[in-house]
């Protein structure tokens, strides 16, 4: 069996569940004006993730390069949580709203695999968000049998595919889908204090 996939799910699974912290830790202390440590963060790791020889390393790093990545996005989000009472206020900060756009650069020649699947893991947090949230408008917290059953799925997928990268793939996307069951009952809560739309 193709282990790689599931290992990489789970250090996928970790640098997710470690940076959600982190970030909303860092906005309360210092504010959005720290997405550029998150920004160059995942700049080293994802330039460093082209040279790696070993693809697994290679993986590993490109994922981590592309949390950090999401990290820049989410400090942004992590404010405007705060100011609409969804996330706890430092009474020692201003607070104003804000954006930030990114870019990534690649070059020819280098190892594209751990930005390959950094960016998938992007992809796929982004995505099964989205369906986290239309799901529980639809059919509540009741739907978290799905992604039970996708994030299964993709974990058996990982753990039989040969190809490394698709393994890696299916692997991080099961790992998601399995942190999207608490997701979508915390979304539920999120409906009823009147953060997200309920259905009528």
């Amino acid at each position: 069996m193709n282990f790689y996939g599931l290992l990489l799910g789970v250090i996928a699974f970790l640098t997710i569940g470690i940076s959600h912290p982190v970030v909303a830790k860092t906005e309360y202390y210092w504010g959005k004006k720290t997405w550029w440590i998150f920004f160059i963060a995942g700049l080293l790791f994802s330039v460093v993730s082209l040279f790696m020889e070993s693809v697994l390393g290679s993986v590993i790093l490109g994922t981590i390069g592309f949390s950090s990545f999401w990290s820049t996005h989410e400090i942004f989000k992590q404010h405007n949580r705060v100011l609409r009472g969804q996330a706890k206020r430092n009474p020692n900060r201003v607070y104003e709203i804000s954006g930030i756009f990114l870019s990534v650069i690649a070059f020819n020649q280098l190892n594209y695999s751990g930005i390959i699947v950094g960016a998938s893991t992007f992809v796929i947090i982004a995505v099964s968000r989205y369906i986290c949230i239309k799901a529980e408008y639809y059919f509540t917290k009741k739907f978290w049998i799905g992604f039970l059953i996708i994030g299964l799925v993709s974990l058996a997928g990982s753990l039989i595919t040969k190809n490394l990268l698709i393994s890696i793939i299916l692997g991080i996307n099961g790992f998601t889908f399995l942190w999207g069951i608490g997701e979508i009952i915390e979304q539920e809560e999120r409906v009823k204090k009147g953060w997200f739309p309920k259905k009528p």
